[in-house]
């Protein structure tokens, strides 16, 4: 069965309350008849109220969390307090890392606190610089995505999860190279990665978790690229920033992955 696929809306420190409301009104509006294909909004935590009181229907995500429940925390938020208003969160996005500072061992804290909450995270890992594996075998790829920031993100942020958790995340691959640059990785140069990404997890849990889990591309994806991505069987979506601002564009970005699915969904009937 096809994965579904998520298109996520990082909407970083932007919009006013007015903005915000026209967003998510648009752009639910252009999207309602997509299918399988799910829309996320990740706006400033001071609007998650706001539009969850006017758009119930609409799927909410925090752009980042603190692990501890409680305590003097100025200007955190806990997992707790999100419950019955967002279910998802982003974990470790590369400007959480490299402007705050957090390693792999706060974000690994943070990731068991959202799971611990039962909320969806949503890890973000990746590489400051693209990795030379063109002309490379499978293998090749694997160990050189292993060995990257890439790899040791992956295994850093996730150790002490069980099989059971690993299931229940979604993971965004973000070239760090490509974010806010304007550039972005190539369909086939990330769908490598992605591909290199899937074994690595499954010799972490096995086979199933690895083909089912979602992989999400994120790195400066706009209207005009996002075709290129959802060609690409192998990821499940994307991770979208200045993108996500526009209605216009965002919306489009979600309609290419939804007429991949059916091109896939065609050619499943087909086979």
């Amino acid at each position: 069965m096809a994965r579904e696929s998520y298109i996520l809306a990082n909407w970083k420190m932007n919009t006013t309350l007015s903005e915000a409301m026209v967003l998510v009104s648009g752009v639910l509006r252009k999207t309602e008849d997509l299918e399988k294909v799910n829309i996320v909004f990740f706006p400033p935590y001071i609007w998650l109220v706001p539009i969850k009181e006017q758009y119930r229907h609409a799927a909410l995500g925090a752009q980042n969390v603190w692990w501890h429940p409680s305590g003097p925390y100025t200007g955190e938020i806990a997992v707790n307090m999100l419950k019955g208003i967002a279910k998802y969160v982003i974990v470790g996005h590369s400007e959480r890392r490299s402007i705050f500072g957090e390693d792999d061992a706060t974000v690994n804290a943070k990731l068991h606190a959202v799971l611990d909450a039962h909320l969806v995270p949503v890890l973000a890992i990746g590489e400051e610089a693209p990795l030379k594996i063109e002309h490379l075998s499978d293998a090749e790829i694997e160990r050189h995505v292993a060995s990257s920031r890439l790899g040791k993100a992956l295994d850093g942020s996730t150790r002490g999860l069980t099989n059971n958790e690993w299931g229940k995340l979604i993971i965004a691959y973000e070239p760090v190279w490509a974010i806010g640059t304007g550039r972005n990785a190539t369909g086939s140069y990330s769908a490598n990665v992605i591909r290199a990404l899937r074994r690595i997890i499954a010799k972490k849990t096995n086979k199933d978790i690895a083909t089912e889990i979602p992989i999400l591309y994120g790195g400066s994806v706009t209207r005009h690229s996002a075709a290129e991505f959802a060609d690409q069987s192998t990821i499940d979506g994307v991770l979208v920033g200045g993108a996500s601002l526009k209605v216009a564009d965002f919306s489009a970005i979600a309609e290419a992955f939804a007429e991949a699915q059916k091109r896939r969904d065609k050619k499943n009937e087909i086979s």
